[in-house]
């Protein structure tokens, strides 16, 4: 469009050029329709009318007909949008591009992206259905991730609830190995000089009659030797520089004769130094990289640069003592304009001299807040001050722990039984009649009943087996066999508090789930097999966490308040219950007759006195840093409560009703006294662990298992058909509980320190 409009200026209103001026015209119009197209497609109406407005000029061609067209369909609402905007139509091209990489990334597997990106669209337009679809298919993505993963933890912690059967084999020939300091792991990232003299042991040391030189030259021996800090070898060891001065000096010649006599064992480097400086009459400082030997007195001007870290707070503590020198003598006196008593902000230069440091001409102080970093340039005895006050102040910076635990309890319970009921009714073995045959009592075996067999409908008066379902059954040979409750039992309070009803503790056999009956010409055979197999897994997790103070205990609480009665008022009996016919037993334990003793009031075992339990997940923790916040002593006192049930200590009342038909027991009141039954696991412990470390307390994992199985003998002992007289019952219950607890030390800025 821009040459075509430079071609057509060039071209002058003559005759002679009139057919090229024409025709870079209608170039020129063809070029600003295709121009203010592109315009109105990304939102800019405005601007495309004006380059219509251009083309459609008295002197350019206002009679064009598809500039004259184009610019109708401009101002034509329905063919252009009168609210469409140039953001508007960034906005969509924006929004294409995120939803394309977003499907990108989820292609990829890379949910966490995808979910970012489809995020940023709706930022952009939060009615953006396509993002909303994408998140939910992130979403759903991630649920099955998380079901796998459920999956695998659960997996492996009942995988070491068996291991924990397996016997560990010693091997005699392994040793507990010796703390080896230098291992990998144990070096101290950025360790100082200062740090190094402490930590750097010397085994042995040695001198006779040695200058200064000497001297040295063996401890930067010895420190290389001895350092088991550091993992580079370039690092090992501590720079050592001497600065006596001009060699021609005084100074330096009475520090050239002096000799030095030193025997010493297991000793810091510090303390070698210390005996070697003193009998030299030199003193040393230290600066970031190296060790400065100087005599004593002697006074330099010379400037080093050190980086201190230092509180959050460090400047501001170091000018709480800094007032306005226009402060008013008379505390009475008006105030003066420039802040009177009010603690003033000083950088860190103005800072330190408050507190005794002297900056000479070269010297500075900066503070750089976002890293809490504290750039010292002055001369050796100023840097070592400001290190004084360093360590001083950075002792009181108030430290925060972030402790995050997650509990786990996995327990699965698993069932498989298998056994048959033999059931025969007397038939005669010989053709007198005087012999018969059939099966044995119920004995101590769980009783059977009627309802328990199929009983043929053709055959309902055969002998031995009752047609009335529910009755006994006897003729059973092999009712000593166990089956379902009777084989696989509850411990005593899990029976008591499944079977709140103490009257109803009777157990019951497994479900029968088929029947094979053979009638004979005077009795008949039957058998039932009775199977169950059964799978439950119970799985609970919580994740509370806290933020605490170092040396002050926290707590976090995730529980429900759990009211229950704990003393009970007795019942109140009437003196006799009795009468010629009894009509019910009414709502409130009200027994109505209509003879004799007419109706009396009962009133049940009523509770008077509650108490309060909190159910759920209790969380205590203390936990303390060192002076270099590195390491953590915590002490955990987590604990996991939940209700499981009741166990009914009344018993029922009852008593005897003479009636038409005689004297029969009739329940009173069942007097239920119902008291409630706790689960808890509880760990404590202490241990000291690294800045963002994680503990695992695990240990807490238990197996019972019940394996029983019941045989008629002599039947059960023949191959193959013995089976059919064997009944077999196993169950193992696995339990594994497992607390993580992760700590991590954060400045009063929330940011860890470890990354500071």
């Amino acid at each position: 469009m821009e040459a075509y409009a430079g071609a057509r200026e060039l071209f002058p209103e003559a005759p002679v050029s009139s057919e090229l001026r024409r025709a870079a015209t209608e170039r020129y119009a063809q070029a600003s329709i295709e121009h203010a197209r592109q315009l109105s497609r990304k939102g800019d109406v405005p601007a495309a009318k004006a380059a219509m407005d251009k083309v459609l000029a008295d002197d350019v061609a206002p009679r064009d007909p598809a500039a004259l067209a184009f610019r109708a369909q401009l101002d034509d609402p329905i063919r252009t949008n009168p609210a469409l905007t140039a953001e508007h139509a960034g906005d969509v091209d924006a929004v294409r591009r995120l939803l394309y990489t977003a499907e990108g990334s989820f292609d990829l597997g890379k949910y966490d992206e995808a979910n970012k990106h489809y995020t940023a669209v709706l930022r952009i337009d939060p009615t953006n259905a396509a993002a909303r679809r994408g998140m939910e298919r992130v979403a759903a993505a991630m649920s099955e991730h998380r079901k796998a993963s459920y999956d695998q933890t659960r997996a492996e912690m009942l995988a070491q609830v068996d291991a924990g059967w397996e016997l560990q084999i010693t091997d005699p020939e392994l040793g507990i190995g010796a703390y080896d300091p230098g291992a990998p792991g144990m070096a101290d990232a950025g360790m100082t000089v200062s740090k190094k003299l402490e930590r750097i042991m010397i085994p042995k040391i040695a001198l006779d009659q040695a200058s200064l030189g000497e001297a040295l030259d063996l401890l930067r021996l010895k420190a290389v030797e001895n350092d088991t800090f550091e993992l580079d070898p370039t690092r090992k060891g501590v720079n050592i520089n001497v600065n006596l001065g001009p060699s021609d000096s005084e100074a330096a010649r009475l520090v050239s004769e002096q000799r030095i006599t030193l025997q010493l064992s297991n000793v810091p480097l510090s303390r070698v130094l210390d005996s070697v400086t003193e009998m030299t009459r030199t003193s040393y400082s230290t600066d970031d990289f190296a060790v400065i030997i100087r005599p004593i007195g002697a006074a330099t001007d010379e400037l080093i640069s050190r980086n201190f870290r230092v509180p959050p707070d460090f400047i501001t503590t170091l000018s709480s003592g800094a007032t306005n020198d226009q402060a008013a003598a008379d505390p009475f006196a008006e105030a003066p304009t420039g802040g009177g008593l009010v603690t003033t902000r000083l950088s860190a230069q103005e800072a330190l001299k408050l507190q005794g440091v002297s900056f000479p001409t070269g010297a500075s102080a900066s503070y750089n807040a976002a890293t809490n970093t504290l750039r010292i340039t002055n001369t050796s005895t100023n840097v070592d001050f400001v290190s004084q006050l360093v360590e001083t102040l950075s002792q009181t910076e108030p430290v925060m722990v972030a402790v995050r635990v997650t509990m786990i309890r996995t327990q699965q319970t698993n069932l498989e039984e298998l056994g048959f009921d033999w059931l025969v009714s007397p038939f005669a073995l010989n053709s007198d009649g005087t012999v018969f045959g059939g099966g044995g009592t119920t004995g101590n075996g769980t009783p059977r009943t009627s309802a328990d067999f199929i009983n043929p409908v053709n055959f309902t008066n055969i002998p031995g087996i009752p047609s009335v379902p529910g009755q006994p059954v006897s003729n059973i040979a092999t009712a000593g066999n166990r089956s379902g409750d009777s084989a696989i039992t509850g411990n005593t309070i899990d029976a008591l508090i499944n079977n709140p009803e103490r009257s109803a503790q009777a157990s019951a056999v497994a479900p029968g789930i088929m029947s094979l009956t053979g009638l004979f010409t005077d009795g008949e055979a039957q058998v039932v097999m009775r199977g169950l197999s059964q799978k439950k897994g119970v799985d609970i997790m919580a994740n509370p966490s806290t933020v605490t103070r170092s040396g002050q205990t926290s707590t976090v609480t995730i529980i429900r308040e759990f009211i229950y009665p704990t003393e009970y008022e007795p019942p109140e009996l009437p003196n006799s219950v009795g009468g010629d016919t009894l009509v019910a037993i009414g709502p409130g334990g009200v027994v109505s007759g209509v003879s004799g003793g007419g109706s009396s009031p009962v009133t049940p075992a009523t509770p008077t006195a509650f108490e309060k339990k909190d159910v759920g997940i209790t969380l205590e923790v203390l936990p303390v840093a060192d002076s270099q916040r590195r390491y953590i002593d915590v002490t955990l006192n987590p604990s996991f409560s939940e209700f499981v049930g009741f166990i009914n200590y009344g018993s029922p009342i009852n008593t005897q009703v003479s009636g038409l038909t005689g004297s029969r027991s009739v329940e009173v009141t069942p007097n239920r006294i119902l008291m409630p039954v706790f689960s808890s696991e509880k760990a404590a412990t202490q241990v000291t662990v690294a800045d963002g470390s994680t503990i695992v307390i695990g240990g807490l994992m238990s197996e019972s298992i019940q394996n029983v199985e019941d045989k008629v003998p002599v039947l059960g002992d023949l191959p193959w058909v013995g089976r059919l007289f064997t009944s077999k019952a196993y169950q193992p219950t696995t339990t594994a509980i497992v607390f993580m607890v992760n700590v991590e030390l954060l400045d009063p800025t929330g940011r860890p320190y470890r990354d500071r």
